[in-house]
């Protein structure tokens, strides 16, 4: 049976319990293709592509590509846990896929710079495709009352040129316009993936 819990900051993993030597790139690339599209905002990927021939090595970092139905491809990062096959993998945020969960952070820390207090910041998925021009919005956990007045969610934006734009939306309907994340090498929006979902499956070492 395969067990999948969503932890707070959100990590892939999958146990690759076996006696050979070389993981079962079939069974990695499946289960994570499952676990995106599980986590995503109807999400539907294409396919996910490992490295063929990898073999099982404590702390060994390896990457795999995802790609969306349209072309797009982004990024996943594996690194193996030990010797037994055991992996874990996360998808930064790029501007073909949002990681939502690192989103939630960079915003609550943005707010917090800029009024004195975090907001508690739920984008409901982990992982939303970035298209150009799309907007969605954030809910807002508890009372998030700032200086301007409460704010009732945040309303974020994918610019034309792929970078995310946010705005607080107050109760009363106003819109208070806070800092911009870039997913690419801003320092408003960590790309390193650190911040994702926690998964854990099961899979099968290969011969």
């Amino acid at each position: 049976m395969i067990a999948i819990v969503r932890l707070g900051a959100l990590v892939g993993l999958i146990f690759l319990g076996s006696c050979t030597q070389h993981l079962n790139m079939s069974r990695i690339e499946n289960r994570i293709q499952d676990d995106i599209e599980r986590q995503g905002r109807r999400l539907t990927l294409k396919t996910v592509i490992c490295p063929n021939r990898v073999a099982k090595q404590a702390d060994a970092y390896f990457r795999c590509v995802g790609e969306l139905p349209d072309g797009a491809q982004f990024t996943i990062n594996v690194i193996q846990q030990d010797n037994e096959g055991n992996v874990v993998w996360d998808v930064p945020s790029s501007k073909v896929l949002i990681n939502l969960a690192s989103l939630e952070e960079t915003i609550q820390a943005e707010t917090k710079a800029a009024v004195g207090r975090s907001l508690a910041i739920d984008c409901i998925d982990t992982y939303r495709a970035s298209k150009r021009g799309d907007t969605f919005e954030c809910n807002v956990v508890g009372t998030g009352t700032v200086p301007t007045g409460r704010v009732e969610s945040v309303l974020v934006k994918v610019s034309g040129s792929g970078d995310l734009e946010w705005q607080e939306i107050l109760i009363n309907g106003a819109l208070e316009t806070a800092p911009g994340a870039t997913p690419e090498g801003s320092q408003s929006a960590p790309v390193n993936g650190a911040n994702t979902a926690s998964n854990p499956a099961a899979a099968e070492g290969s011969p």
